[in-house]
């Protein structure tokens, strides 16, 4: 049997992964769009939601490749692990188990030729829909029909076809490093002469100088990233499967001079003048990797030096407080590029273990490294789902249980004792088989007891978030953001909520999809309107948010303060009372501001009061609420005003509701409106409030329920918020306890 009678996913399904896989759906003529043909019996049909856990090949959750495809973003490592796989093999059932299935797969692979296909690789941020904002499924075999995995209908423009090479470049340089570990493993002559075939033909690639880009830096895969990443992991297949009589005297030459000495000069251009952010963490690996392997120690010293690679990205690439500690959060403001920038650092770090260079001998630069793995624990839900702060990732697949190589990497060489339960407690609650390679490369050799996730509530101080965690039923969680807006990467979203109960998201913060996706949808995701926060004149927050936590106290409770560059100072204070959430918002100025409140939630939105009209129009002197730019987003608008309490709920899913009720200190507007999810079918009900003045209170109470819930009213008492039950009593919340 070969891939050619069996699709890639048919396979998963049969390989022993213990994994359920998506089968997709027959292929057609090139060039076909439409609806995609029903899945076989034993796959999923699409619109259905992904299972977790996946592995991560792509940014599509729904995707799930082979064992030797690796994950992406990957961990990039060569022949310096090969001792520690023998070792684990030798002992370990579970480890020669991992193997046995990789040299399965891999006689699935080796009949066909290593798929590089010789055309202009494009951007990874490209392989989107045009329409709903979804990653397209990837697959190997489909060049030219890319299907969205959530409307069952396929795509074709140049630029996904562009994305569509680089994807199968990269996938097809993993498989053959994961054949590579299996050549130096078992000796076997037919996995190094198949990844020599690959590396000749990456040779060829290389030469051809009419897809490079770029000027004073070029890149020969889109941009200097991407190329980082291509000659880490060249480096990584070239360590392992050298010593094989596969390669000739001349194939040596071509690969070092063809390869990495014709395309390094730009590496180091890149670094000198970028020297941090997530970019230079791959710049710096692969200068760091490849300097190892070709013996120029010009290169490995750029990558791990002393003024540059691993001691720049842990002292100006994380998160600090006043006092110049840490958190562990990547200070580029998103979680995704957290995770995305640990890979690429795990490199460094054991490169620079085995040099002279005295950084991992620091005791505090060990500290910054582990706590980039402790940040995003502090803050997942119990289903290990992760918040998508800043931009890419979806809020209801993003997990950590994706990211579980790098915490097999934590729990098998930086620190046992304290990652160790975590690994653990991530394969205890997603399910997910113990078969990845960073595993074998790196993970210990049992796990210990499963523990220290998601438990209490948490504060990353440095990054000034945090999330408040019941124990009751409803699972309630709520995260909390304030700090610095950073640009880039980062949202403008500080003094933001995301809520989620009952084991589900509820009011997220939605990330954002790939970059390429239509400007005003992608501005959208990054707007403040599109946050659970607050905002003045219909523009994104300036300013930094300044967070006093009280988490921990009897009565939890946190307030961010942001005096802006508009003049307006925000405050909001948040009361963690499970099984409701109960908000305090003051605004003030010198100088009259249209104030504005916005909160988004999963389901159909109902307002039961005050009665609102079709349409959006002025109101209280206020110009109407703009229909452009990101506004442009809300529709089905329906607007009036309140003059006492304000109620609306929201059909979340699985008889969840989710309630508001709010009331402000003197007249407001009150739009409800649809607002896109992330992908945009993922519709969102949206309630927005706008005062003008130069100072407003509006004080809310947040309730997800089963039934009909328990409160009653909320109003505003001096400083206090009082909340009246079903049950006939009052609940006040101050500040001062």
């Amino acid at each position: 049997m070969t891939l050619s009678s069996i699709t890639r996913r048919e396979f998963i399904a049969t390989a022993g992964l213990g994994i359920a896989a998506m089968v997709v759906p027959a292929i057609g003529s090139a060039g076909e769009t439409g609806p995609a043909k029903t899945p076989r019996a034993g796959g999923r049909s699409p619109g259905s939601r992904p299972s977790l856990p996946y592995r991560p090949y792509t940014l599509s959750p729904y995707d799930r490749g082979l064992v030797i495809e690796d994950v992406w973003p990957t961990i990039f490592f060569g022949d310096e692990v090969i001792p520690e796989i023998k070792r684990k093999a030798a002992k370990l059932p579970w480890a020669r188990q991992a193997l046995e299935l990789m040299a399965k797969e891999a006689a699935m692979v080796m009949p066909k030729p290593p798929q590089l296909p010789v055309e202009r690789a494009g951007w990874r941020h490209d392989f989107y829909s045009r329409v709903t904002a979804e990653h397209l499924l990837y697959d190997p075999d489909s060049q030219t029909r890319f299907l969205d995995p959530s409307t069952g209908v396929y795509e074709f423009d140049e630029a996904q076809r562009q994305a569509w090479v680089l994807l199968t470049h990269e996938r097809t340089y993993r498989m053959m490093r994961s054949l590579g570990v299996l050549y130096r493993v078992t000796g076997d002559e037919r996995y190094a002469r198949w990844v020599a075939q690959g590396m000749r033909k990456a040779v060829e690639y290389f030469k051809h100088e009419e897809f490079v880009t770029g000027s004073s830096i070029r890149a020969l895969y889109h941009q200097p990233l991407y190329d980082a990443a291509v000659l880490m992991i060249l480096a990584n297949i070239y360590s392992l499967t050298k010593q094989s009589d596969a390669y000739s005297d001349r194939d040596a030459d071509d690969i070092r001079a063809g390869i990495f000495e014709k395309r390094m000069g730009d590496m180091q251009a890149f670094l000198a003048a970028h020297p941090t952010g997530n970019m230079s963490c791959y710049v710096s690996g692969a200068l760091a990797h490849c300097g190892r392997v070709f013996e120029r120690d010009d290169w490995t010293k750029l990558g791990i030096g002393e003024s540059s690679g691993v001691r720049t990205l842990l002292t100006k690439g994380l998160c600090v407080d006043k006092d110049g500690r840490t958190d562990g959060m990547w200070r580029e403001g998103t979680m995704f590029y957290h995770f995305y920038s640990m890979c690429p650092l795990v490199t460094l770090w054991e490169q620079a273990k085995q040099s002279a260079n005295g950084a991992t001998r620091d005791a505090d630069l060990r500290t910054r490294f582990a706590e980039m793995f402790a940040a995003p624990v502090a803050l997942v839900d119990r289903e290990l789902r992760l918040p998508v702060i800043g931009d890419l990732g979806a809020p209801r697949v993003m997990n950590l249980a994706a990211y579980r190589h790098l915490y097999e990497y934590a729990a098998g060489r930086l620190d046992p004792a304290r990652f160790g339960p975590m690994l653990a407690e991530i394969y205890a609650r997603s399910g997910a088989k113990r078969v990845e390679l960073s595993a074998l490369a790196y993970g210990p050799d049992a796990l210990p007891k499963p523990g220290g996730i998601g438990r209490g509530s948490t504060l990353l101080p440095a990054a000034s978030i945090g999330v408040f965690r019941s124990s009751s039923a409803e699972k309630l969680q709520v995260l909390f953001r304030a700090g610095r807006y950073g640009g880039g990467h980062d949202h403008p979203d500080r003094l933001g909520i995301a809520l989620g109960a009952f084991g589900q998201p509820i009011s997220p913060d939605l990330g954002t999809a790939g970059y390429s996706i239509h400007p005003i949808v992608h501005n959208y995701y990054r707007a403040t309107i599109a946050h659970n926060t607050l905002f003045a004149d219909e523009k994104d927050q300036p300013g930094e948010a300044v967070l006093d936590w009280r988490g921990n106290d009897k009565n939890p409770r946190a307030r961010g303060v942001i005096s802006g560059e508009d003049g307006v100072r925000y405050q909001r204070t948040v009361f963690f009372a499970g099984p409701y959430v109960v908000l305090l918002d003051e605004y003030s100025s010198e100088a009259e501001h249209r104030f504005g409140w916005t909160y988004h939630a999963y389901g159909k939105l109902n307002v039961v009061s005050p009665k609102l009209e079709p349409g959006s129009k002025a109101m209280l002197g206020m110009p109407a609420l703009p229909a452009d730019g990101a506004y442009a987003m809300l529709t089905d608008r329906l607007s009036g005003v309140a003059s006492e309490q304000i109620e609306a709920e929201w059909d979340v899913a699985g008889g969840v509701r989710m309630r508001l009720l709010a009331v402000s200190d003197g007249p407001i507007e009150v739009t409800a409106a649809r607002s896109p999810g992330q992908p945009i079918p993922d519709k969102l009900g949206c309630v927005l409030l706008r005062a003008p003045g130069k100072s407003r209170r509006i004080a809310a109470v947040l309730e997800p329920c089963r039934g009909t819930g328990s409160v009653v009213s909320v109003r505003l008492r001096g400083d206090a918020v009082v909340v009246r039950l079903k049950s006939g009593g009052e609940r006040v919340y101050d500040w001062k306890p």
